[in-house]
Formats: C-alpha cells, structure tokens, sequence
C-alpha cells in the first residue's frame, strides 16, 4: 500500500465513479527506458521490446521457454519434485513459511523449469 492513502483523509481517496470508469489494471505497461505507455498486447506481439526505444524488457521463465520452444514440441518434467530443506535453514521466517508464501504468490510448487523438447 502508498504510504500516501495510509494518511489522507477517506474523503480524498476518490469516488467510486472514478474507480468504475479507469483503465483495467495489467492492460498498460511503462517502458523503464523511454518512461512511454505501451499496451500490453502489443509489447507481447514485439516479443517484449519497446518498439520505441528498443529496450527489453524482462521476462519470466515460462515466457521465455515458450519464446524458444514450439508449443508441441516441448514437455516440462520434474513437476513432480518437491523442495525440502536439507540444510535447516534458519532466518526470521522458518523455511516452511516462506516455502508456502512463495508457492501461493507463484501458483507453482517449485522453483525450477526443466524441458524436453522433442523435434
């Protein structure tokens, strides 16, 4: 949360017109070079480019497999492996914890992709 709505009155926050009538969130993405709006589809047809600076963008791991690799020519494996801590980690979080954390902001349980791809 903006440090900012922590300490303005509720009445400054806006209206619930003006929330009803704004941009969808995820449709534009700003360009860290440039600072220029660009539309998401758009930037994704342009593999994650700018098309007015040319700076890249980053990209998650499943994106860029999917960049490189055929859609049917590929299968990931090891799905089924699951983390443990052998080394009893220890910080202010127990492993565990950050663990679950992780895997309920990612929706996966790993954190690793492996492929086959078959040609």
């Amino acid at each position: 949360m903006n440090w900012l709505n922590r300490i303005r009155p509720k009445s400054l926050a806006g209206s619930k017109t003006e929330k009803n009538n704004s941009v969808p969130e995820g449709l534009w993405k700003k360009c860290l070079k440039c600072q220029s709006p660009l539309y998401r589809p758009e930037l994704e047809r342009n593999m994650d480019v700018c098309p007015k600076c040319g700076y890249h963008m980053r990209i998650g791991a499943r994106r860029r497999i999917n960049i490189f690799l055929d859609e049917s020519g590929h299968q990931e494996i090891g799905q089924e492996i699951e983390p443990i801590d052998r080394l009893k980690f220890k910080d202010v979080k127990k492993y565990k914890e950050r663990l679950s954390e992780a895997q309920k902001n990612t929706g996966r349980e790993g954190c690793s992709n492996c492929c086959y791809w078959d040609p």
